[in-house]
């Protein structure tokens, strides 16, 4: 009766330990570029939309284009 207790415990525990790790990796919303900010940038250029633009300049993505998040900012390259 004491081992059917213990393994009891012990799958609880675990369930509990699974359950807050595959939550914890839903916290978090990823950036997502909005899709005429992805073609501008492909051409080399900046998105000329004016809610792009106003969106830029507070750091975020254009929502009304598509996009979500902070605009992520690009690391600087090792000489």
């Amino acid at each position: 009766m004491k081992s059917i207790k213990s393994i009891a415990a012990v799958i609880a525990a675990s369930l509990l330990i699974a359950g807050l790790a595959f939550a914890a990796d839903t916290k978090a919303p990823a950036a997502k570029t909005a899709g005429c900010c992805t073609k501008a940038a492909a051409d080399g250029k900046a998105c000329a939309h004016g809610c792009c633009v106003e969106a830029a300049k507070g750091g975020d993505n254009c929502t009304k284009c598509g996009g979500a998040g902070k605009i992520a900012k690009k690391a600087e390259a090792k000489k």
